[in-house]
């Protein structure tokens, strides 16, 4: 008997085996129960999710012998044809091959009104339908809208939003959803234990082929004839980690971790680790931002459907970094992914773009007392305190009946920073940080100071014009008041550019006449008609 791959032997032959798509089964299966069978089906979602498989499975139920079941038995004539892909009456058609329409002629429309040959129901299976012509759907409308009773259309495609608006409003839409990595682990146990390698590989192994599947079951399955295939005895995390390329979580947790503690030796000799067992730097990059993703939705409360262990990994992981952090280390990881792709060197590309998350970290911790700055005008009372008598005074003084004040001898306790105070002084923290965000912008600010805080409204006075007319373009504008906000920890900040008083702003609407040999001062402009000037420039 010829060799059937994983993906082909395990594909299930009844509805309680569909892995991960609970929703559409018990949808399909109260249907036929209650005797509503749609005319058309619109199956949409990314590949490897049972879309093909749930209208065979469709297929088998109405075809069955033992009747229209919600659950077929598997075991009859209809259901092992359907099974076989011999059934004539239905039909799988390849919508990538067949995209004109006179395939969709010849295939559907004319052959459409024949009864079926040996079922009681003739089924038409269209996979990738979005790769039909316009005119191939324009054709299929028809029929689709009013097919013969003993007809019925599945249409499966990855991209629903190129099937016309006509074809999806006459189909009822089933969307199947990504199949959870822990869904797909279980299923990859069953099988490896079915193949007769129990006690002979690591659950971790298994866990990590299906984080690498994103949710397509059936890519997991090749991945994971691909590591039976080669493993000679065991099937291990490093082995699974050489085949497919993927990052496991111990090595990515010891990235983290270094991170948090600003290791910079450690982080550097994590890539060198990588380089030297043949990791994909890349890859390093793009696992690192998942990561460091699933930090941030375990720490805000949106909870995986993960193992046991992997959970307990996120727990500890996740209470080193607070929510800003994370969202400021995701969006480096995504520069740093970026930065990777055009890179020459993959290696200093990586490890730099790790100290500046570090340093970013560190920039961040030095900011003291993140969102609790006091209000402006809040006001604090110093504490009165006596002075002491100095041990120089004759004590053989008379008193006075009306003592004179004495000088106090030490100062008064500093009060607290107000916000533009606070402001001010990391006003330094915030120019490194935008300097990493935008460096246009970062030279825009150096000749500038921030002067008030006014309705949380943060008045910058600017030295030169052209700084000060750069940074009232919107782009830049949004760029600095979002590091801000960051940095300062001050949602809403604004910023309000005005120019030095030393500086007269550009008077709109009234040139000078440069040929007049009469000298202006910003207190004293001639005002000279627009529409005169520029008549004298064309004057002989």
């Amino acid at each position: 008997m010829a060799y059937e791959t994983l993906y082909r032997k395990y594909r299930p032959r009844k509805f309680a085996d569909v892995v991960g798509q609970k929703h559409v089964v018990r949808a399909i299966q109260n249907a036929i129960a209650s005797k509503r069978i749609a005319h058309a089906y619109l199956f949409c979602g990314q590949r490897g999710t049972g879309k093909t498989t749930m209208a065979r499975l469709l297929a088998m139920a109405l075809n069955c012998e033992k009747g229209v079941s919600p659950e077929p038995c598997g075991s009859c004539f209809a259901c092992q044809s359907i099974v076989k892909g011999s059934a004539m009456d239905v039909v799988e058609i390849d919508a990538a091959s067949h995209t004109g329409v006179d395939a969709v002629r010849e295939v559907i429309i004319e052959r459409v009104s024949f009864l079926p040959a040996a079922l009681r129901y003739k089924v038409y299976i269209i996979d990738e339908v979005h790769m039909l012509s316009t005119a191939a759907f324009n054709a299929l409308l028809k029929t689709i809208e009013e097919p013969p009773p003993q007809v019925v259309f599945v249409l499966a495609t990855t991209d629903p939003h190129k099937v016309p608006a006509t074809i999806r409003s006459r189909c009822l839409r089933f969307d199947f959803h990504p199949i959870s990595a822990k869904d797909i682990t279980q299923r990859l146990i069953f099988v490896l234990e079915n193949e007769g390698w129990q006690g002979r590989f690591d659950p971790a192994a298994a866990s990590l082929i299906a984080r690498a599947a994103r949710g397509a079951l059936r890519d997991a399955l090749t991945m994971l004839e691909q590591a039976m295939n080669f493993a000679d005895e065991k099937i291990t995390v490093d082995l699974v980690r050489s085949l497919i390329g993927v990052t496991d979580d111990e090595f990515l947790s010891r990235l983290v971790t270094a991170l948090r503690e600003g290791d910079i030796p450690n982080l550097w000799g994590l890539v060198s680790e990588a380089v030297e067992t043949g990791r994909d730097l890349h890859q390093i990059a793009h696992d690192l931002a998942t990561y460091l993703r699933e930090l941030l939705n375990y720490k805000i409360g949106v909870y995986a459907d993960e193992t046991e262990e992997r959970i307990s990994l996120l727990q500890q992981q996740s209470e080193l970094f607070s929510e800003y952090e994370l969202m400021r280390l995701i969006r480096s990881s995504w520069e740093l992914e970026r930065d990777l792709r055009t890179a020459t060197d993959a290696q200093l590309v990586l490890e730099i773009g790790l100290l500046n998350m570090a340093m970013i970290l560190k920039a961040m911790g030095e900011v003291p007392a993140r969102g609790e700055i006091p209000a402006e005008k809040t006001e604090v009372t110093p504490a009165v305190t006596v002075p002491q008598p100095s041990r120089q005074v004759v004590e053989t003084v008379a008193p006075s009946t009306t003592p004179a004040p004495q000088p106090a001898t030490t100062p008064p306790p500093q009060e607290e920073l107000s916000g533009l105070d606070y402001i001010r002084q990391h006003w330094e923290i915030f120019l490194e940080q935008l300097k990493r965000v935008s460096m246009v912008a970062y030279s825009f600010l150096l000749n500038a100071e921030p002067t008030d805080l006014q309705d949380n409204q943060l008045v910058l006075t600017f030295q030169h014009t052209f700084s000060y007319e750069c940074v009232n373009d919107r782009n830049y504008r949004e760029t600095i008041e979002q590091c801000l906000q960051e940095v300062f920890n001050m949602p809403g900040l604004k910023i309000k550019p005005t120019l030095s008083a030393q500086i007269a702003q550009p008077i709109v609407g009234t040139p000078v006449d440069a040929s007049s040999p009469v000298k202006t001062t910003p207190t004293q402009q001639r005002e000279v008609d627009t529409e005169e000037y520029l008549a004298s420039l064309f004057d002989d």
